[in-house]
This record gives structure tokens, sequence and C-alpha cells, in this order.
């Protein structure tokens, strides 16, 4: 149960609670420690179980260890011999371009330092940051991630996995609403600089999804969260954007095979056989709303594709665009009853 839930921890010499991870107990001498990560990170640490004072099990779901994670080989390798940091031989970070000369002023120190430029990168609105023999840390980490969803780690794969796990959405694994919002612009870069490239947004809402919860418990409601991601998991663009919302981003698609594939993830949802505390079956089924690039947005927005005005303000225009006709499909879906697909109408 520790496992999957969060606890809250009263820690001798902290004034205040600790949000805790727990990935597991381990012997070290005389030494029980407490083997986890704090909040959403799960970056490991060590606690001295003798210096717990209160455990309180919490509602929110646990924060899981990275990918490729041994709890043994941490235990004989980092916990009981000193060892000097780590370099890694080649990291790669892609960034949006605003930050060119943020990070140009504030450069990692590293053996080697190469930045392939915006004007010389091949994705439009990034550039590259390449730096061979830096050490890798929790300093290094915490620096990616003060970038936040316009900076990612392309290599290597191990910290890449590491830093990915930040992106997910703790409840069903899926991306979280931010980092969906990074691969749409990338994709709204891809189609711009190609007219003959096409895209298409899926909104889905769970219906009546506050009566599930309330007749049948929220842990029951987690448990519809995890059976629908996985109904969607296939997709590499799909996230979780919040509540009982979820979003499906299908890059170089034509309208009606977006529409063919919205409606097989429709009817998969509908045929899931969930059963609550009692063992009955609790329907399920979701309302989804679809807009398709270029052909939804509005003759304004076209005509600037149409002059190449490829600017960040243009990026912003279409991404906010697309989400309102497709949510507007949403809510067409639900007033025709729900259940359905509905396709935006410009």
């Amino acid at each position: 149960m520790l496992k999957n839930r969060q606890v809250t921890i009263c820690y001798q010499g902290k004034k205040e609670p600790l949000q805790f991870n727990v990935f597991g107990l381990i012997k070290r001498d005389e030494n029980l420690l407490a083997l986890g990560s704090y909040r959403q990170s799960n970056d490991p640490l060590v606690l001295s179980v003798r210096k717990i004072m209160a455990v309180e099990l919490t509602d929110h779901p646990a924060i899981q260890p990275a990918p490729g994670f041994d709890l043994q080989n941490l235990m004989k390798t980092q916990l009981n011999f000193p060892h000097a940091p780590e370099k890694i031989a080649c990291l790669q970070i892609e960034f949006s371009e605003e930050l060119y000369s943020y990070v140009c002023d504030h450069i990692l120190v590293a053996d080697r330092i190469h930045i392939v430029t915006p004007e010389n990168y091949h994705h439009s609105g990034y550039f590259l940051l390449e730096a061979y023999g830096i050490v890798d840390g929790e300093r290094l980490r915490q620096w990616i991630r003060g970038f936040g969803n316009i900076a990612q780690v392309l290599k290597p794969d191990k910290l890449r996995l590491v830093m990915e796990q930040a992106r997910l959405d703790t409840r069903t694994n899926l991306l979280t609403a931010i980092e969906f919002q990074r691969c749409l612009k990338r994709e709204i870069q891809r189609s711009l600089r190609d007219s003959q490239m096409s895209f298409a947004l899926l909104i889905l809402d769970l219906d009546h999804f506050k009566q599930v919860n309330d007749l049948n418990g929220h842990d029951f409601g987690d448990v519809v969260l995890l059976q629908v991601a996985d109904c969607i998991r296939e997709y590499d663009e799909a996230a979780r954007h919040g509540g009982e919302e979820f979003c499906i981003l299908l890059p170089n698609i034509s309208a009606e095979m977006a529409h063919a594939i919205a409606e097989r993830i429709r009817q998969r949802i509908e045929q899931l056989e969930i059963k609550n505390q009692n063992g009955i079956i609790v329907p399920v089924s979701a309302s989804i709303g679809l807009a398709v690039y270029p052909k939804d947005l509005s003759a304004e927005i076209k005509t600037e594709i149409l002059n190449n005005q490829n600017t960040a303000e243009l990026s912003e225009k279409i991404s906010s665009a697309i989400f309102y006709q497709a949510d507007q499909a949403l809510y067409q879906a639900k007033r025709q009853g729900r259940n359905r697909v509905s396709i935006a109408a410009v």
C-alpha cells in the first residue's frame, strides 16, 4: 500500500511535514533506512527510520521510481561506498528559441560545449545544446527542470527517461497538459514548414464522471481513469488534460482517418467492463470533439499561413484556434446526447 500512495512524514529536525514516496526499506550496518523521493520527483534519497516521528497515509498516488531503478544495486553502490560523481559523455538538450540568449549567458560547466543555433537547427523554433563531459547529478537535473516544458533532453536515454517521468501524469502515466502543449507546438511548427502536412486534435471527456465518483468512490474513479488511459495509450501524444478530460494529437492524418480513430476509441471505452466494490459493472462512456489542421481554422488564420507568416504569434493563434474548435465539437457531442464523436464546424 505504501508504494501506491504518498505518505506524510514528521521528521526529526524538520519544521514542516514531508511528502514522501516510499520505494523500499533497506538496512545498512545497524540502521534501518527508508528509500524514496520527495513530492513529484523520483530522484532517490534516504531517510533514517529512527528519525521518523509519525507517518500518515495520504490520498495522493505515489510517484514511481525511474525506469530501470534497482534498489539492491543502489544499496550496494551509492549507499555503501564513496564514489566520484559520474560524467555524461554527451548531453543533448533541445530548447525553444526564446531561451537562446539566456542559455548562452548561463552556460553549463562541461569539458566542451557546442550550440546549434536556431538558424542552423533542423527544427524551426528550437536550438540544440550539446555538452560533453558534464557531471551528472541533482544540480544538473534541477537546472533542466527549471525550464519546464520548453526544454527536452534528447541524450543520454537514461537521463531522458528520468526527466520525462516528471512530464507524465502521476495517475495515468500519460503526458501532462503542459507537455502536450509542447508536442502541439512542435507539430504546428512542422506543419507550417510543410504545407502538405495536417494533424488532428481529439478532446475526450468522460460522461457523467462526477456521478461515477460520487456513487462508487474516488478510488474507483482512479481505476476508471487508468482503464480509459489504457484505451489511448498506443498513441504517442496522448495526455490527461485535467480531471476526466484527455487529449490526443494525431500527426499527418486526414480528417476521415482521424474520425475513424476517434470512433474506435469511443467504442473501446464504451466496451469497458469495470466492476465496483460490489461486483457491479459500471457503464463508462466518452464524448469526443475532433478538429483538423488546417481544415478547421478560420479564413483569417489560413491567410496568414499562406502569407508565410511563420511567427511565434501565429503558432499561438493556431494552437488556441484548434483547441477552441475541438472543444466546441466536444460540447456539441455532449448536447447531442453524449457517447459520440463530433466534428468541428467552422
